[in-house]
C-alpha cells in the first residue's frame, strides 16, 4: 500500500486549479481523447525553445505514465527531463503530485519551493502554492506566497481573504485584521471583504467597528437580512439600543423565524431598555411559550416586565410558576420583592 501524508487533503487537483501543466489522474479518467492531447501538449505549446524540445517530450511521456499509475516510471523520465533542462518548470510540478502520491513529504516541499522559485510572477500559482505550503503545516512559507501573490495582484480579493482566513486559523486576528482593511481600501467595492472584516471584529468584541463593516454588507445586500440580524447583534452589545432595535424589528418583519433564540432576547432586552414594554413582554412571552418555560432569565425578563406594566396578577403568575422550577434562585426573590402587597390586577 502506497503512504500517504495527512498534510494536504485535496493534492489531486491543486495543479489544474493553479493552471499548471500536470493533471491528476481523476481528471485525466474522465477526458475526451482531444481533451488529453490538449492537455498532455501544453507544455510543449508554452516552451517555445528548439533546445527544450526533448525535455518537453519526456515530460509529456512521464505524464502519460502518471496518468496510467507508474509511478516509478514517470519519476525516472522526469529525471532525465530535468538533466536536459533543470529549470522545466513541468519537471516539478509533476513530481510534487508524484511525491505526495508515493509518500515522500521532503519531495513533495521541494518540488512545491522549486515552482515557486520558477513563478515568481505568477500570482495564481503563488497563491495555490502558498496553501499547499500553509496545509502541509509550512505556515511562513504559506503566508510568504501568498503576500507575493497580493502584491502581484493587489486587487484580487480573494488572495487577501485568503491570507486572512490562514491568519485567523492561527489566532492572529490583528495581521488578519489588517490584511482584510488594506485589501478594502483597494477594493472598496467588494461585498464580500466587509462580511470578513465584520466577523473577525465580531471575535475580538469590536461590536462597533462590526457593526460599521455590516451596514456597508446591508447597504451593498438590502434584502439579506441575516447581515442585518447580524448588524443588529453587534448594536446591541455596543449599547446602541435605539439602532439594535431598528435593525431587529427589519428583520423580524422580514422573516419571523430569522432571529435565533439569543437574537430575540437580546431583542426583548433592547425593547425593554428603550421602555417599549408592550414589545418586551410580546417578546418574552413568545420566547417563554416556545422553550416551555426553560429559561430562568427570560421569566425574569417577563415578569419585571409585567410588574412595569402595572400588570400584577401576570406578574405573580409567571413569578410563582418559575419558582416552581426555581425555588431557591435568588435573583426571582428579588423579583417577587417588587409585587405590590395587595393584589390589583389591572389589564
Amino acid at each position: 500500500m502506497v503512504r500517504k501524508f495527512s498534510c494536504v487533503a485535496c493534492c489531486a487537483v491543486w495543479l489544474t486549479c493553479c493552471g499548471c501543466h500536470a493533471l491528476p489522474v481523476s481528471t485525466l479518467a474522465h477526458m475526451s481523447g482531444e481533451e488529453k492531447q490538449t492537455a498532455e501538449t501544453t507544455p510543449r505549446n508554452q516552451r517555445t525553445s528548439p533546445f527544450n524540445q526533448r525535455a518537453n517530450e519526456l515530460v509529456e511521456r512521464a505524464l502519460q505514465h502518471y496518468s496510467q499509475g507508474e509511478l516509478q516510471q514517470a519519476k525516472s523520465l522526469l529525471a532525465t527531463a530535468r538533466e536536459i533542462d533543470p529549470g522545466h518548470i513541468g519537471t516539478f510540478e509533476i513530481e510534487a503530485q508524484l511525491s505526495y502520491d508515493m509518500g515522500d513529504r521532503d519531495q513533495f516541499l521541494q518540488s512545491l519551493r522549486a515552482i515557486r522559485a520558477a513563478s515568481p510572477h505568477d500570482a495564481d500559482k503563488q497563491s495555490a502554492i502558498g496553501t499547499l505550503f500553509f496545509q502541509a503545516g509550512q505556515t511562513q512559507e504559506g503566508i510568504a506566497c501568498l503576500r507575493r501573490a497580493i502584491n502581484l495582484k493587489p486587487h484580487n480579493e480573494d488572495f487577501a481573504l485568503k491570507l486572512a482566513a490562514f491568519y485567523e486559523q492561527t489566532g492572529r486576528t490583528e495581521q488578519s485584521h489588517q490584511v482584510l482593511l488594506r485589501a478594502l481600501h483597494t477594493t472598496p467595492g467588494s461585498k464580500r471583504l466587509p462580511i470578513a472584516l465584520g466577523r473577525v471584529c465580531e471575535v475580538n468584541q469590536q461590536w462597533s467597528e462590526a457593526s460599521i463593516y455590516y451596514a456597508m454588507v446591508v447597504n451593498h445586500l438590502p434584502e439579506n437580512h441575516v447581515w442585518r440580524k447580524h448588524r443588529a447583534r453587534c448594536l446591541y452589545h455596543a449599547g446602541k439600543y435605539q439602532e439594535a432595535f431598528e435593525q431587529f424589528s427589519l428583520c423580524q418583519a422580514a422573516d419571523a423565524e430569522l432571529l435565533s433564540l439569543s437574537e430575540k432576547i437580546a431583542f426583548g432586552d433592547t425593547a425593554l431598555r428603550l421602555g417599549d414594554l408592550e414589545k418586551a413582554q410580546q417578546l418574552f412571552d413568545e420566547i417563554s411559550a416556545a422553550h416551555q418555560h426553560q429559561l430562568l432569565h427570560v421569566e425574569v425578563l417577563r415578569g419585571l416586565c409585567a410588574i412595569n406594566r402595572g400588570q400584577t396578577v401576570d406578574a405573580k403568575s409567571i413569578i410563582a410558576t418559575a419558582r416552581k422550577k426555581w425555588p431557591a434562585d435568588p435573583t426571582l426573590l428579588e423579583v417577587a420583592a417588587l409585587l405590590p402587597a395587595s393584589e390589583t390586577a389591572i389589564r
